[in-house]
């Protein structure tokens, strides 16, 4: 009995390592990026992200109602965290992983100066969870779209990454923070070997 359920466990643990992340060149040429020394970053959170198997709304009143119920008067600090740990933790990780894997690229978050503009939009995210026997990390999913930042409608190159992974942290900023910072170091690894 021990071995089956070691082996289930081994097994379990080998199919979490072999859905490994995935970044693909979707559509454009992305040539402009040669030389390129600045680059503009846009981060996008539509209302219609999906957050493990729930809509974001969904997720957020479910995780509001259990936060009220664990300590009355909580939730809606939940919820102010919940928005903080985009621009405390997911956006300054991916750009500190990205700039850290392009050698001479300088990138800004909303410089409307720079010619031109990474929109970076996240469409999922696997929030992960950690209890203690057993844990599952954080995943996301992001669109990155290229444009002229003075004409954003014409879109210059798309690139996906799926499954980028996070950590089992406890903490929900610091576990999809590191999924942020995971997807940002393999975008500056693509861009610098390919296209920088």
């Amino acid at each position: 009995m021990k071995k089956g359920i070691l082996l289930l466990m081994a097994s379990l643990l080998f199919i979490g390592f072999t859905q490994a992340q995935k970044i693909k060149v979707e559509s454009g040429d992305l040539v402009f990026l040669k030389g390129l020394a600045e680059l503009n970053v846009e981060f996008v959170y539509p209302d219609d992200i999906v957050v493990g198997k729930l809509s974001q709304q969904e997720y957020m009143d479910k995780k509001m109602r259990e936060a009220e119920e664990k300590e009355p008067g909580t939730s809606e600090k939940w919820k102010e965290n919940y928005y903080a740990d985009r621009t405390q933790h997911f956006e300054p990780k991916f750009i500190q992983l990205l700039e850290e894997y392009t050698s001479d690229l300088y990138v800004d978050q909303d410089n409307s100066k720079f010619e031109y503009t990474m929109i970076v939009k996240t469409t999922f995210i696997e929030p992960g969870f950690n209890v203690g026997i057993t844990s599952k990390p954080a995943a996301i999913d992001l669109d990155i779209t290229f444009v002229k930042t003075a004409s954003p409608e014409e879109i210059l190159g798309k690139i996906t990454i799926s499954k980028a992974p996070g950590t089992p942290l406890f903490d929900f900023g610091l576990s999809v923070g590191e999924a942020y910072a995971k997807a940002g170091k393999e975008l500056g690894k693509l861009l610098e070997k390919k296209y920088l």
